[in-house]
């Protein structure tokens, strides 16, 4: 039973993170903010998540990984590869998941036990695109010139380092980077 309303009150403070940080940025929330809309004490998020920053990057992963359905339907509806590549790159750059997610990263760079846990989180997201472009390509009888494993994670690094640039203040922005042409998909 424990164990069940421990999960239970897992998900209740992850869900409530993902809602607050697309209200106010990674660095804006706050352990009270997501205690009071999650209904629960401050230590209560330290006992699940550890630390603030871990919270960050799984609500940050939570709320992206949702946004990627957007990202498959987007992908679905294009009827060539070039349409393809262009879909999903727009779609990418756009979803304002994308951002919070960079910004999460960002948190990771000097804790050893939260890089890895993005490390892992990571290899979902690209296990979870490999599987999709291997759904599209076999659909549409198209293919990779160089493999699908380096097209997902291609794609993702190049969005993730528009996406940074971007919000660094790089001059010009994510339309700059032509994310497409990281997917060989022909």
């Amino acid at each position: 039973m424990a164990s069940t309303r421990g999960q239970a009150t897992r998900a209740r403070i992850l869900a409530a993170a993902a809602d607050l940080l697309a209200d106010r940025g990674v660095r804006a929330m706050t352990v009270g903010d997501v205690a009071r809309a999650a209904g629960v004490y401050p230590n209560q998020i330290t006992h699940h998540f550890g630390s603030k920053d871990r919270l960050v990057v799984d609500a940050a992963f939570v709320r992206f990984l949702r946004d990627t359905t957007r990202l498959q339907a987007a992908g679905r509806r294009a009827s060539s590869p070039e349409a393809f590549r262009q879909v999903l790159a727009r779609t990418a750059l756009a979803m304002p998941s994308t951002g919070l997610l960079v910004a999460a990263l960002g948190t990771a760079q000097d804790d050893d036990a939260l890089r890895e846990r993005t490390g892992t989180l990571l290899a979902v997201l690209f296990r979870q695109s490999e599987r999709y472009l291997e759904r599209v390509v076999a659909e549409h009888d198209w293919t990779s010139e160089h493999g699908i494993p380096r097209d997902a994670r291609t794609f993702w690094s190049a969005v993730f380092g528009a996406v940074l640039f971007a919000t660094a203040g790089a001059v010009g922005g994510p339309s700059d980077v032509d994310v497409a042409a990281t997917i060989s998909i022909r």
